[in-house]
């Protein structure tokens, strides 16, 4: 990519553009332009990319179209239910509509597929952890991702903290969430009965949160036999003994040296931007030494909030993707090809996944462009992504 179409990925950065029919901007200019054919015309008038959009395609149009209504049913309604409602009422929808049986939500093409870790992924979007459902988890490997993460499992199953453990922000950057979940989710022995027979349409991540060496390592042994990936957790901020693994980078090598040794599937750790040092200086050299060469950077970022019943929770959504795009550029120059990155915070466009992938991400993952956005993002995403081959 040339440095000019760099810059102007960035979110935030804006390139001088000139319309071919001699104005500064085409914004407000009658000639007709072909439908099919995007020019992107960047310092002084000088043409340097032409892309084929996909206007002519009736389905790449029929993504669009159910993007702008869910965008309106989101703002005029979903975000005005109470959180627990529209928890309640997406879920549902989820498990119940069969929206994975319409062609609009996916887009397949071979040249989309990368590897991640060995395992073969038909594209680059990763839907994060957040549910465990397997009906839930079913439907959403047919809604466009390269694979599907499901929701951190601890050993006993958890109730999570009380409500309101939920809260939306919104800001000038877009509409977000700060939970404080506290990692609901039904133990060990009934998620691994209940996803046994779940068919991995695209590659399934187990995603496993532990307060002891001894409890990843059972839970990455048994659920490392389900999953295609096995994401362990260090990095919640919403469940404190799960986080103060960041604090500990001693314990952790010892941790991830008997982790690598539970399972032959590849092993992904998922990293807190809070702890942006301590990462770069100790725990992905650690993860190194011990053979774990993924990285999912990273987590929600833990903020105060006094509406959540604990004070404080994780903040996703669009306000941490410079956070984001900054701990990528930063961990992609010092560790070089040696790690594997998942990019995940903020993605809530196709511009922004685009803009991770070309400053090293190997896949991108989000999910609450998910809620805000909905299932057709990922094909949007998709879209952009082919056009640009």
């Amino acid at each position: 990519m040339l440095e000019a179409e760099r810059r102007a990925a960035v979110p935030g950065r804006r390139a001088r553009a000139r319309c071919s029919h001699d104005h500064e901007s085409h914004q407000g200019c009658k000639a007709r332009v072909p439908d099919e054919i995007q020019c992107l015309t960047l310092n002084g008038g000088v043409a340097i990319r032409q892309e084929r959009v996909l206007s002519f395609d009736p389905v790449a149009r029929m993504s669009r179209t159910i993007a702008a209504l869910y965008r309106f049913l989101y703002a005029a309604f979903l975000s005005r239910l109470p959180e627990p409602v529209a928890v309640s009422l997406g879920q549902n929808f989820l498990r119940l509509l069969p929206l994975d049986r319409l062609r609009y939500f996916r887009l397949d093409d071979p040249r989309l597929a990368i590897a991640l870790g060995g395992v073969l992924l038909p594209n680059p979007v990763i839907l994060a952890a957040m549910y465990y459902d397997p009906a839930i988890l079913g439907r959403a490997m047919g809604l466009g991702f390269g694979a599907v993460t499901a929701k951190s499992i601890t050993i006993q199953a958890r109730p999570g903290h009380p409500q309101p453990n939920l809260v939306r922000t919104s800001t000038d950057a877009g509409p977000g969430l700060v939970n404080c979940n506290g990692f609901q989710n039904p133990g060990l022995e009934r998620f691994r009965a209940s996803i046994a027979s779940l068919r991995h349409r695209v590659p399934l991540i187990v995603s496993v949160a532990g307060e002891t060496i001894g409890d990843y390592v059972k839970l990455v042994r048994e659920l490392g036999l389900l999953g295609d990936l096995v994401e362990f957790n260090i990095s919640s901020p919403n469940t404190r003994l799960v986080y103060e693994w960041s604090r500990k980078p001693g314990e952790l090598a010892t941790l991830l040296r008997e982790v690598r040794r539970a399972t032959e599937k590849p092993l992904i750790v998922k990293l807190s931007p809070d702890f942006a040092e301590t990462n770069e200086r100790e725990i992905i050299p650690a993860a190194l030494d011990a053979g774990v060469r993924i990285v999912n950077y990273g987590n929600t970022r833990k903020v105060a909030n006094r509406q959540l019943s604990q004070g404080e929770g994780g903040l996703s959504g669009p306000d941490i993707f410079p956070t984001t795009l900054d701990n990528l550029r930063r961990t992609r120059r010092v560790f070089g090809n040696d790690l594997e990155i998942i990019a995940t915070g903020g993605v809530d466009s196709a511009d922004k996944a685009a803009t991770l992938l070309d400053e090293g991400a190997t896949a991108v993952g989000y999910f609450t462009g998910f809620v805000t956005r909905g299932p057709i993002l990922a094909r949007l995403i998709l879209e952009r992504l082919v056009a640009r081959r």
